[in-house]
């Protein structure tokens, strides 16, 4: 157990920005998750003694997932719209590295996670109904190929 000074600060997050060199810079106002997994497979065998023995190995990897969300704009909307478009129709220059910064309130990086052969494997715009005074949002899903926690620069 980790006493209560020797235990780092807790990350409060207030903003969250997506970098890619073929997007830009796009800002969100939440980050709904981040969700990667193996999953476990079963392997029953018998030793040389003939007992049966039952481990678990490692089963299946799926790619790591970044789910993001912000309110609707014209120009966010395009640029993840025409991201979106060039997975949509197996366009390489869909995939890239870039970076999920994670900032505090006064602006500074908490923590920074590079994306690697990322791409935009999802969007959902919220529903909407006229005369609704409600925020319209849009979803956005990032696949990668693996991620990796990197310092915050300094400011």
């Amino acid at each position: 157990m980790t006493s209560a000074t020797t235990q780092a600060q807790v990350i409060s997050a207030a903003r969250f920005y997506l970098s890619f060199t073929n997007l830009g810079t796009i800002a969100f106002s939440e980050l709904q998750g981040i969700t990667s997994k193996v999953g476990s497979q079963e392997y029953i065998y018998n030793d040389d003694k003939g007992n049966t023995v039952h481990t678990k190995q490692f089963g299946k990897t799926e790619p790591p997932t970044v789910t993001l969300k912000r309110g609707l704009d014209a120009a966010g909307n395009a640029k993840l719209m025409a991201w979106h478009a060039l997975a949509r129709s197996g366009d390489s220059t869909a995939r890239g590295d870039g970076t999920l910064t994670i900032m505090d309130a006064q602006g500074k990086g908490q923590i920074v996670y590079t994306l690697h052969h990322a791409w935009c494997s999802e969007l959902v715009v919220s529903g909407m109904k006229a005369g609704d005074s409600a925020v319209a949002t849009i979803e956005c899903k990032v696949t990668c190929e693996s991620i990796a926690v990197n310092p915050p620069a300094t400011s």
